[in-house]
């Protein structure tokens, strides 16, 4: 299908361009959404009469999109997303999901179809996303998926995050904490053993000494029998 480009429209034409593409491409695409008109003689003279104004328009719309730009270029916005040790979302994070990420940073502007991805982003980490200002105005922004603040923090300064820092210090705290309980185990065995030691060395001691007092009243017994006999 032959048609009209009435924006600039990538890798395919300026504004006024008259250019050939697939039919699906025109009809759910470019006609849809305002970017073209079918090149038919009606609409031919009608770009051609509208051509000053719709030029001047795209002029405005250019410097617009041009001073907005500083309110967005470079900046970074943190997504708070669960995620698995491996780092892989339990989910994903999608045109939609930046679109309202913006709105809620206090920019309204960016809409859904404007926020350009390959594929919704199913992994934690800083990932570099384009926008669309205007046909001819794009930026790139940054969106810090991380499952805490923390977490974004440090992976904002370069550090990669494999497991939740919070875990990681909640096992610091419990390898600490096992260590005491190990230690003071042992301490109690120990003690228990010397203690055990302690008994039975004290048992010992009084079975020795009961039979040495059963052998005195023995030998006293005998030498009594042996003076009366006398």
């Amino acid at each position: 299908m032959k048609i009209i480009l009435l924006e600039k429209v990538e890798k395919l034409g300026s504004l006024g361009d008259q250019v050939e593409v697939k039919n699906g491409y025109a009809r759910n695409y470019l006609l849809p959404r305002g970017k073209a008109l079918r090149a038919t003689e009606e609409n031919i003279k009608y770009f051609e009469e509208k051509a000053s104004d719709l030029k001047k328009k795209n002029e405005k719309d250019v410097k617009e999109a041009n001073k907005f730009l500083d309110k967005i270029t470079g900046k970074t916005f943190v997504v708070i997303r669960q995620a698995g040790e491996n780092g892989q979302l339990f989910g994903s994070v999608t045109t939609r999901d930046i679109a309202n990420l913006l709105k809620d940073n206090g920019i309204d502007e960016i809409k859904k179809n404007q926020v350009s991805l390959i594929e919704p982003i199913k992994a934690l980490g800083i990932v570099d996303v384009k926008v669309n200002l205007h046909a001819e105005v794009s930026t790139i922004i940054k969106i810090n998926i991380a499952r805490t603040e923390e977490e974004a923090e440090l992976q904002e300064s370069g550090r990669v995050v494999s497991m939740d820092e919070s875990q990681l210090d909640e096992d610091a705290v419990m390898d600490v904490f096992d260590d005491g309980v190990e230690a003071e185990l042992s301490e109690e065995v120990t003690n228990e053993a010397h203690d055990e030691s302690s008994e039975v060395n004290d048992d010992e001691r009084t079975d020795d000494s009961d039979e040495a007092d059963e052998e005195k009243m023995a030998s006293n017994s005998s030498s009594t029998i042996l003076n009366i006999s006398i």
